[in-house]
């Protein structure tokens, strides 16, 4: 089964995928933002438990950015990284974040391992995650918000910070339909 609902902070992903993405739902997105002030697009997916029995952890890594909606291999492969760092109990600058980008995507056997992997990229997904309340930056370096578990920090910040307050809001938009259409029962 899959639930699309699309997570963008608008002005956040200045990229031409981005724009590519505004010109595919133009009309959709005009109307929405002639009549009110969007905030973000939200993508979520929803995929059968059967996705998790991979024991492949690169695989489940990009399912769980798949669910968000991203499918960028830099921004998995940063994701990865944080993780690695994260499971090392490290904390990476953007220039460490690169570097194991790097050794990660040749241990993969990758051809061209530095391909789409300028700093501009990197800070681009970097400010992404930031945004979306998964990492922080504490002094020069990045780590996993509060230095958390990645599932706590979904759990606790991102899950009612983002996706209930979308649903919230989606509720009270249908609630405003009914009292518009007349609808009591």
């Amino acid at each position: 089964m899959e639930f699309n609902v699309y997570i963008r902070e608008y002005g956040l992903l200045g990229n031409k995928g981005s724009k590519k993405l505004l010109m595919k739902n133009k009309a959709f997105t005009n109307d929405i933002e002639t009549k009110s002030n969007l905030l973000s697009e939200i993508t979520l997916r929803w995929y059968d438990d059967s996705s998790l029995l991979s024991d492949d952890r690169r695989e489940l890594l990009e399912l769980f950015l798949d669910t968000l909606g991203i499918s960028r291999d830099v921004a998995a492969d940063l994701f990865e990284v944080l993780m690695l760092a994260k499971a090392r109990g490290t904390s990476l600058t953007s220039k460490d974040i690169r570097e194991q980008i790097v050794a990660t995507r040749k241990d993969r056997g990758v051809t061209g391992p530095e391909d789409a992997l300028t700093i501009r990229n990197i800070q681009i997904w970097v400010k992404y995650f930031r945004n979306l309340g998964m990492i922080e930056k504490i002094g020069s370096r990045y780590t996993f918000k509060g230095n958390r578990k990645p599932s706590c920090v979904f759990r606790d910040s991102i899950k009612p910070e983002v996706i209930d307050k979308s649903a919230d809001y989606v509720c009270r938009v249908l609630e405003k339909l009914e009292k518009e259409y007349g609808i009591k029962k």
